[in-house]
């Protein structure tokens, strides 16, 4: 008896073993493992997959186990600039190339090279690696491949697999490479750095871009260079020599460098590869690590809501750039490009807010320092060109109010940017709107030119526009409230004045009772309904009448704007201004930000339903992009490659969730929980809900939500009830 119990508890305790190391091998969102997909799944051609770490990015190439391009360490650019190794076996004379991505690429295009599908076997074609596996993960691509042929009864047969990522700390990238021989005989080969670019350039410097091979290990143009090192010791002329024995493994470390010309060459052998590449893995994983800290925590039944809602965090946090040669220690990016536009960083405002306050300022102080009322791209190195989208004020505004929210920090007001401080700057703002940009009626009135506030490629889109006008209410609205903040209670009437007045010119001349919707008003009387996605924006101001928010919201229909992976940026009705290829703002796709925020705004006021329902058509984004594209399709999931394969405003999506779905309200002293649940989501919980230095939690069940600090039950109570924490 006592053998069988000792028995049991043996079996007991190795299946508590088991479970462990099964709980352990489980990736959490704070590590890199967690959001890894595999290329076939993933929608994105080879120049939309990105290694970012940071400092810079690199594209690894589909169909090749050591090729990559697309490099991006500004000041430094290639953008098609292609690295790759190939393998000389020296028993059979025989190059085996791993650059199937370009000749393929090139066989498409012009049938200038080999058809890889008839390499390997077809008379006269080349020899090349046969991929097989390619994995992404942030700042991770992992891939493997095989090479198994017989030349003249000698066979080549060996396994490839390897890891590439880029560093934080130099504008280099990174490849672990595993060779094992399958053969009988010993395996000798040159591996052969293969580097082809055409130009390569120093942003800001006037030098010569043309790419010429200075040797086998080194390109480079007049003001920069690129330059193949390995901790491989034995080198030739031609590349790095290896021998393998029959059976064994062998593992190799490159690094690619990308340096001015006033620099030092790299040494061609180098020992410390390793820990520099292990270094750039650590840097991705702490930012992780730290965003899943700072951030509210989600677990839900809903595994697609879970990964969606992570996905938006990894969108945000690869758009952040700490690059030295930047104009801010830390530089929120739209995305790829490296811009930072007001615009695009007000959709993740909130979530920059709650990850790291200080860098939402300084975003807020580079806005004003840099774009003066007249332009809205700021570059890395500072503002570029004298185009400026209206927006610009409402942004802002947008940014401002998530600082605050977030940090009841209303001295931003007193910060000084360009000789003025913040609240002059947005007196500024008013007083632009209410003077270069008011027509005699007292209209907001952009002017003829449409790209002033969003860029499509049809007219009409101008002049005096609903939404720059009713956004306009809301920031003179706004502006009052700041005004008696800051006990300016004369300036704070004025702008309450301003605003009714708009307002009622807004319902006037621009309301369409019959259409229930608002339309343009141009200066010869005339009027145009345009069935925009934008005016949705208008949902999250608090001046709006029921009535009027009732017959906006009636518009979310399927086919209308509703669609397959998210909403229309035009609904497809307007036969006037939908177009397929501007996606989005023109129709076919939709500017990543607008599902977000609309689902956020339409569940604060009070459609629950609708705001899920564009949300979970978004979600479905997630089965094919490892991070959220800039204007995606709404039909199926494709990115353009003339716009960008990733954007900031992905914060949308996850504010949708935080503030619309589990219903969280920051005001003031007061922290309010009114979730909504929906059968779709089951239950969930979101901890780490940081307000005024303490963290809450709320956990949604079927009929019931409950409020918690840290793990302490505050209160549970039916859905339509609030609770409300008086801090």
């Amino acid at each position: 008896m006592k053998k069988c119990k000792l028995s049991i508890l043996a079996l007991i305790a190795l299946i508590c073993a088991n479970q462990q190391v099964s709980a352990q091998t489980i990736p959490t969102p704070a590590e890199p493992e967690y959001y890894a997909m595999n290329s076939q799944q993933m929608a994105f051609d080879d120049y939309q997959t990105l290694l970012i770490n940071y400092r810079g990015f690199i594209s690894p190439r589909q169909y090749s186990v050591t090729q990559f391009t697309n490099v991006n360490f500004l000041p430094i650019q290639s953008e098609f600039y292609h690295f790759n190794l190939n393998f000389h076996d020296k028993a059979t004379g025989r190059l085996i190339e791993d650059d199937v991505p370009v000749k393929w690429k090139s066989w498409i295009d012009d049938r200038g090279s080999y058809d890889p599908l008839g390499s390997n076997f077809r008379p006269n074609s080349p020899s090349i690696v046969v991929t097989q596996d390619e994995n992404w993960q942030p700042n991770s691509s992992h891939r493997t491949g095989t090479f198994h042929k017989e030349y003249d009864q000698k066979w080549v047969s060996f396994s490839l697999e390897s890891w590439t990522n880029v560093s934080f700390s130099d504008d280099e990238v990174f490849i672990k490479l595993i060779l094992t021989n399958r053969n009988s005989k010993d395996l000798n080969m040159t591996l052969e750095p293969n580097q082809v670019a055409e130009q390569m350039l120093v942003r800001g410097k006037e030098v010569a871009t043309e790419v010429n091979k200075i040797d086998s290990f080194t390109v480079g143009s007049e003001g920069a260079r690129a330059r193949v090192s390995s901790n491989i010791e034995t080198v030739s002329d031609k590349g790095f020599e290896i021998s393998i024995k029959p059976g064994e493994s062998k593992t190799y470390y490159f690094a690619i460098k990308f340096y001015q010309t006033d620099q030092p060459d790299p040494e061609i052998v180098q020992t410390d590869i390793l820990k520099r590449m292990e270094a750039a893995d650590k840097k991705t994983r702490e930012m992780l690590s730290w965003a899943y800290s700072k951030l509210p925590q989600l677990k839900s039944s809903n595994k697609q809501l879970e990964e969606y809602y992570y996905r938006c965090m990894l969108s945000v946090l690869m758009s952040r750039y700490e690059n030295p040669n930047y104009i801010s220690d830390v530089f929120w990016a739209v995305g790829t490009w490296p811009y930072t536009i007001s615009w695009d960083t007000s959709y993740a405002s909130d979530v920059i807010a709650m990850l790291d306050s200080e860098s939402l300022k300084q975003a807020i102080l580079t806005d004003f320092k840099e774009v003066q009322l007249k332009r809205t791209y700021v570059g890395w190195n500072g503002a570029k060109w004298d185009n400026l989208y209206i927006q610009e004020p409402f942004a802002l505004q947008i940014m401002i109010e998530a600082y605050i929210r977030h940090t009841n920090d209303y001295s931003i007001f007193d910060e000084m940017a360009a000789g003025l401080s913040v609240w002059e700057w947005m007196q500024r703002w008013v007083t632009e709107l209410q003077t270069n940009y008011t027509n005699k009626l007292g209209l907001i009135d952009v002017g003829y030119n449409t790209e002033k506030i969003i860029e499509i490629r049809t007219d009409g889109y101008n002049h005096a526009i609903p939404i720059t006008n009713t956004l306009t209410i809301d920031l003179l609205y706004t502006m009052s409230d700041w005004a008696q903040k800051r006990n300016e209670k004369k300036l704070s009437q004025t702008y309450v004045k301003d605003a009714e007045k708009l307002n009622s010119l807004v319902n006037k001349y621009m309301w369409n009772e019959k259409e229930g919707w608002f339309d343009n008003l141009y200066p010869d009387g005339t009027k145009g309904t345009i069935w925009t996605f934008h005016l949705f924006d208008l949902l999250g101001a608090d001046y709006l009448p029921d009535y009027q928010v009732n017959r906006l919201v009636s518009h979310l229909q399927e086919g209308v704007f509703l669609g397959k992976f998210g909403v229309y940026s035009i609904a497809p009705k307007d036969k006037v201004h939908w177009d397929m290829i501007d996606s989005d703002w023109g129709g076919g796709g939709q500017y990543l930000g607008l599902p977000g925020r609309a689902s956020k705004y339409l569940y604060q006021q009070g459609f629950a339903g609708k705001g899920w329902d564009v949300l979970k058509r978004h979600i479905r984004s997630i089965d094919h992009f490892p991070y959220l594209p800039q204007n995606a399709r709404t039909d199926r999931p494709e990115q353009d490659r003339s716009s960008m394969p990733l954007e900031i405003s992905a914060g949308a999506g996850m504010e949708a969730i935080i503030f619309g779905t589990f219903g969280v309200k920051m005001e003031g002293n007061t922290l309010t929980f009114q979730p909504i649940n929906n059968e779709d989501i089951g239950t969930a919980q979101m901890k780490n809900i940081m307000y005024r230095g303490k963290s809450y939690g709320v956990k949604l069940e079927k009929k019931t939500f409950s409020v918690y600090e840290n793990d302490t039950l505050i209160e549970t109570k039916f859905y339509g009830e609030s609770v409300i924490i008086n801090l």
